[in-house]
């Protein structure tokens, strides 16, 4: 068993229709969305993590890191997978293409409005603090929430 924690840094991205850019993943049979981002590299800021994940995924490039959002931690009921996920509001140039780099897990991304977010499945499961975060802006610093993974 791997006895380590895996950060993991994401974007929380808001085009001008107050749409959230979330990614598609698909594992184990089973279709769920989250945040872009990825995990950092050992010696790898937070901003070069980030600048390289949404390049890599979704060939985006970040204009401006805007503000630490939240901490969430994971940790799997069989206690293999520990994940410490950060969360930035990242702010994207507007001449960006979205395009996504499948990958093995990694199948779409989409601008999803708050009604389509409420009835999509997304990880950590933690929508409902999402919302309140998402209808102030994602401005403040919300904090930290623990989640248990669900299968």
């Amino acid at each position: 068993m791997n006895k380590y924690i895996r950060i993991r840094i994401a974007a929380i991205i808001l085009n001008k229709k107050n749409e959230l850019l979330l990614v598609n993943h698909r594992k184990k049979g089973k279709s769920y969305w989250l945040f872009p981002g990825g995990g950092v590299e050992y010696g790898e800021t937070f901003e070069n993590a980030l600048k390289r994940e949404l390049k890599e995924e979704l060939s985006l490039k970040i204009k401006k890191i805007k503000n630490l959002v939240f901490l969430n931690e994971t940790i799997y009921p069989d206690e293999k997978r520990h994940i410490l996920n950060i969360y930035f509001k990242v702010e994207i140039y507007e001449n960006n293409t979205l395009k996504v780099n499948s990958d093995r897990v990694l199948k779409d991304a989409e601008f999803i409005n708050i009604e389509r977010f409420k009835k999509i499945l997304f990880y950590p499961d933690i929508k409902n603090v999402i919302i309140k975060m998402w209808k102030n802006g994602f401005k403040d610093i919300y904090g930290f929430f623990k989640t248990k993974w669900k299968e």
